[in-house]
C-alpha cells in the first residue's frame, strides 16, 4: 500500500513539480518526513517522501542524495524560496543519474499540506481495501456453500488477481484458477513443506496456506503472483482456507456424530436384543436385503470407517478391552474390508438374530486365520475353535496316534465316503477285501466299534485333526 508520486504530482492545489528522477515517478510513498539534517538517513526506515529546505545540505550535495538513494527513500521533496531560490544543479543531476524522483516544491506549498495530503490518501486506500474484504468475503462464502472449494478458488483469484489451486492431501489439485506452471510451483512448495510465506521464483511470488483444523490436514491453498500478497489478500487468503478446512471439516464431523449415534444404538441392542423391533428404524442405513452382517476384529477402527465412508455407511462400533464388534450390511463381503488380523465375519442374519450372528463371528474369529467369514468355516468350525480343537487333539492323541500311515489314510477315505467299502477301496487302489482287513485291524488297535455312526463321526474329527497338526 502507498500513494503514487504521480497521483500527488497531480494534486493542482500543492503546486509540484518534478524536475529529475522520472524513471522513479512510479514509485510508492508510504509517507512524507519533512527533515532538514545534513544526514536524515539514521532516521528513515526506505518508501518515504522527504521534504526539506536544504538549509543544513552537506559541503557535497551528491553526497546527501546518495545517502538518500541508499536509505530506500521514494523520492525527495525540495523547498525552494527560502534557503534557495531553486534546487542546487548537483543536487538535480545526482537525482537523475539514480533514478531517485525529485520533486520542486513552490515557497506558498507548506511541506505540512503535503504530509496531509499523503497520509489522508493512505487512509483512502486502507478504507478502499476493507470495503474489498467486505465485499470480498461474503461472495467467498456463498461460493463455499453453494460450490464448495472450487467456488472458493474462484473467488479468492479474482478478488486477489492472482492464481489460485487448492491441493487435496494427496497434493493433487482438486481446484484451479491457475496454469499448468502455477500449479506445478504450488505443488513445488507444498513437496518442499514451504508454507505460510510468500516465496519469490523468477520473478513470480507463491504463498502456500496449509488448510486444516488442529491436527487433521486436508490440503494446502496456494495463491501465485507477480508480486507477494499484501494485508489484504493475506486476509483473503486465511479467509479462503478457514472456509476450506471448514468445507472439508463438517463431513467429518458430521460422520463422526452419525457414528457415536449409531454406535449407542449398537449397544443397546447388544445389551438387549428383545430392543429390536423399537430399534429396528434406526438401523435402516446398515440393514439392506439381506440383513445384517457381525465382524469382530482386534483392529483399529480407522481402516474399516474408511472402508464404509466410501459407500457412505456409518460405523457402527463397540469397542471392548479384547475385541471390537461392527454392524456391517449383510451384503457386505470379505472383499470389501481392510486386510485385519485376528477377525471373523459371520453369515447374514436379520437384525433380529443379531445374538445367532454375533456367536458366528467369534467362532469364525476364534479360527485365528486373519479375517475368516464364517460361512467359509463349513465342516471344518470344530477344528477352527480352540475350545474344541482341544478335545479333537485328545482324541486323536489317544487313538489315531497308534496307527501308522497307511491305516490312517484308509480310515480316512472309509469314513470320508460315508463308510462305503467299494468307493473308498476303489479310491486308495486297493481290493476290497485289503480294506475291511485294514479297518477290522483299526478296530482292534483302537477298542472301537467302526459300525458306530457315532464312533465314525468322532474318527473323522480326529483324523483331521491329526493330520492338521502333522502338516
Amino acid at each position: 500500500m502507498g500513494v503514487s508520486l504521480r497521483w500527488l504530482l497531480d494534486r493542482p492545489e500543492l503546486g509540484l513539480r518534478l524536475v529529475a528522477g522520472a524513471a522513479g515517478a512510479g514509485r510508492p510513498l508510504v509517507f512524507a518526513h519533512s527533515i532538514d539534517l545534513a544526514d536524515p538517513c539514521p532516521w528513515l526506515s526506505g518508501g518515504e517522501l522527504v521534504l526539506t529546505t536544504g538549509a543544513h545540505l552537506p559541503a557535497n550535495p551528491r553526497e546527501y542524495v546518495e545517502g538518500l538513494h541508499r536509505a530506500g527513500v521514494a523520492a525527495l521533496g525540495f523547498g525552494i524560496g527560502l534557503s534557495h531560490a531553486e534546487i542546487p544543479q548537483t543536487i538535480v543531476d545526482t537525482a537523475d543519474e539514480l533514478g531517485l524522483p525529485l520533486v520542486e516544491i513552490p515557497l506558498p506549498t507548506p511541506f505540512a499540506a503535503i504530509t496531509k495530503a499523503v497520509l489522508e490518501r493512505i487512509a483512502e486506500q486502507r478504507y478502499e481495501e476493507v470495503l474489498r474484504v467486505s465485499r470480498a468475503q461474503p461472495r467467498m462464502t456463498r461460493a463455499a456453500l453453494k460450490e464448495g472449494a472450487a467456488g472458493i478458488v474462484r473467488e479468492l483469484s479474482a478478488a486477489t488477481g492472482a492464481a489460485t489451486v487448492f491441493l487435496g492431501t494427496d497434493k493433487e489439485p482438486e481446484a484451479a484458477k491457475a496454469t499448468v506452471d502455477d500449479i506445478a510451483d504450488v505443488v513445488a512448495l507444498v513437496r518442499e513443506d514451504v508454507t505460510g510465506a510468500a516465496v519469490v521464483r523468477e520473478g513470480r511470488a507463491v504463498s502456500v496456506q496449509t488448510v486444516g483444523v488442529g491436527a487433521a490436514v486436508h490440503g494446502w491453498l496456494g495463491v501465485v503472483g507477480d508480486r507477494a500478497l499484501g494485508q489484504v489478500e493475506q486476509v483473503l487468503l486465511g479467509h479462503a482456507a478457514s472456509l476450506l478446512a471448514l468445507d472439508r471439516e463438517k463431513p467429518r464431523r458430521l460422520r463422526g456424530e452419525r457414528n457415536r449415534l449409531g454406535a449407542t444404538l449398537f449397544g443397546l441392542l447388544l445389551s438387549d436384543p428383545t430392543l429390536e423391533p423399537q430399534l429396528r428404524p434406526q438401523f435402516a442405513d446398515i440393514v439392506d436385503n439381506h440383513g445384517i452382517r457381525v465382524l469382530t476384529t482386534e483392529t483399529d477402527l480407522p481402516a474399516i470407517d474408511a472402508a464404509l465412508a466410501e459407500r457412505d455407511l456409518p460405523l457402527l462400533a463397540q469397542e471392548t478391552e479384547h475385541e471390537t464388534l461392527v454392524l456391517l450390511p449383510g451384503g457386505f463381503t470379505q472383499a470389501s474390508l481392510p486386510e485385519l488380523t485376528k477377525a471373523g465375519l459371520s453369515s447374514p442374519h436379520p437384525l433380529s438374530e443379531l445374538p445367532q450372528a454375533l456367536a458366528q463371528a467369534r467362532l469364525a474369529a476364534a479360527s485365528d486365520a486373519g479375517l475368516a467369514e464364517f460361512t467359509e468355516l463349513a465342516g471344518a468350525t470344530l477344528l477352527a475353535t480352540p475350545a474344541s480343537r482341544a478335545v479333537l487333539d485328545t482324541v486323536a492323541g489317544a487313538t489315531i496316534a497308534k496307527l501308522d500311515p497307511v491305516l490312517i489314510t484308509s480310515l480316512r477315505t472309509f469314513l470320508e465316503l460315508n463308510g462305503q467299502w467299494e468307493a473308498a477301496a476303489a479310491s486308495i487302489g486297493v481290493h476290497r477285501h485289503t480294506l475291511r482287513n485294514r479297518l477290522d485291524r483299526i478296530g482292534e488297535l483302537l477298542g472301537r466299534d467302526l459300525g458306530s455312526a457315532r464312533v465314525r463321526a468322532e474318527l473323522l474329527l480326529a483324523v483331521l485333526a491329526w493330520e492338521s497338526r502333522q502338516r
